[in-house]
C-alpha cells in the first residue's frame, strides 16, 4: 500500500492497513434463505423426533412433556386471564409479560453499569503495561469466583430486591467485557500503530483513533459473551427474594414439580438471548463492517 494511498483518506482505513480478511478466513457464513434453512432444521428434527418418542410412549410425560402439553401450558403463560395478585406468590398463567418485562429490566440494567466499568478497564489494562502489571492479577483471581458465591454477599450488600439482582447480573456479565478488551488492545498489529504515527497521529490520539477501533471487533465479542452471561445470571439474581421474573417463575414451578413450567422459562430465556445476541450484533456490524471486507 502507497503513502500516498492512506494520506489521501480522512482516517486510517483498517482494511487496507491489515488486509481483507477473506485471505486468512477458514469459513464464509452463509446468507439469505440458506441461513435460515439451516438453522431451522436441527430444530425441527429435533422436535419431530420429541413428538414421535411421546406419542409412543418412550419418553414419559415425568421425564419430559409431551409438545401438546407444553403447547398448552405455553398457552396459559402468554394468553390465561391474569388472576388478583397474591401478596408472597410467584404467577404463572397470564404472566408472561409480567416476567419477562422484570427479567429483561434487570438484565439491562446490570449490563449497562458491566458496559461502563467493563470497557474503560479493559482498555486501561490493554493499553497500560503498569496498569496490568498492578490490577491483573487481582482481576483474574475475583473473576474466578463463581457468580452463585456473590448471591449471600449481594444479599449482605444490598438486601432483597431490585439492588442484590442487578449487582449479579453485573458480575456476570463484567468479566467477559474486560478480558476481551484487555486482549483485543494489547494485539493490536503494531504495522497500524507505525503507520498511524507515520501519518502524523499525536499519541494522545493512538487510542481513540487506532487501538479502539483496531480492536473493535474483539471487543464485540466481548459484548456478545457479557450479554450472555448476564442474561444466564438473571436466574441466580431473581434468587435475592424477587417475585416477578422468569427466575422466579422457574423457581416456584419446581417447589410444585410442574416441569412444564420450567421449561416453559428455559425456552423464554433461549428465545430472549438470541434475540438480545441478533440485536447486539446488527448494532455492531456497521462499525466492524471494515474486518468483514
Amino acid at each position: 500500500m502507497a503513502l500516498r494511498e492512506v494520506e489521501g483518506d480522512a482516517g486510517l482505513d483498517l482494511g487496507e492497513v491489515l488486509g481483507p480478511s477473506s485471505e486468512i478466513a477458514t469459513r464464509r457464513p452463509l446468507s439469505g434463505w440458506r441461513r435460515v434453512l439451516a438453522g431451522l432444521a436441527l430444530p425441527a428434527v429435533l422436535l419431530a423426533t420429541w413428538a414421535v418418542l411421546s406419542g409412543t410412549g418412550v419418553l414419559s410425560d415425568r421425564i419430559f412433556p409431551s409438545p401438546g402439553d407444553l403447547a398448552h401450558s405455553a398457552h396459559d403463560f402468554v394468553a390465561a386471564p391474569r388472576r388478583a395478585p397474591v401478596p408472597g406468590v410467584v404467577p404463572f398463567k397470564g404472566a408472561a409479560v409480567r416476567h419477562i418485562r422484570a427479567s429483561v429490566g434487570r438484565w439491562a440494567q446490570g449490563y449497562a453499569i458491566a458496559v461502563c466499568v467493563g470497557l474503560p478497564l479493559g482498555l486501561g489494562l490493554g493499553l497500560s503495561r503498569w496498569m496490568a502489571a498492578a490490577l491483573d492479577p487481582l482481576y483474574q483471581a475475583v473473576r474466578s469466583v463463581p457468580i452463585t458465591a456473590w448471591l449471600p454477599i449481594a444479599l449482605v450488600w444490598f438486601g432483597l430486591g431490585e439492588g442484590a439482582a442487578r449487582f449479579l447480573i453485573f458480575i456476570g456479565a463484567v468479566s467477559p467485557i474486560v478480558v476481551a478488551t484487555a486482549d483485543s488492545t494489547a494485539r493490536v498489529p503494531r504495522q497500524l500503530v507505525d503507520t498511524a504515527r507515520m501519518l502524523g497521529t499525536r499519541p494522545r490520539d493512538l487510542a481513540r483513533r487506532v487501538y479502539l477501533p483496531a480492536a473493535l471487533p474483539g471487543i464485540v465479542t466481548g459484548l456478545r459473551l457479557g450479554l450472555t452471561l448476564g442474561w444466564t445470571s438473571v436466574i441466580v439474581a431473581e434468587l435475592s427474594g424477587s417475585t416477578s421474573g422468569l427466575g422466579a417463575m422457574m423457581f416456584a414451578a419446581r417447589e410444585v414439580t410442574r416441569l412444564d413450567q420450567i421449561i416453559i422459562g428455559m425456552a423464554t430465556f433461549g428465545i430472549i438471548g438470541l434475540v438480545g445476541d441478533v440485536l447486539l450484533r446488527t448494532v455492531a456490524r456497521p462499525f466492524v463492517r471494515w474486518a468483514d471486507a
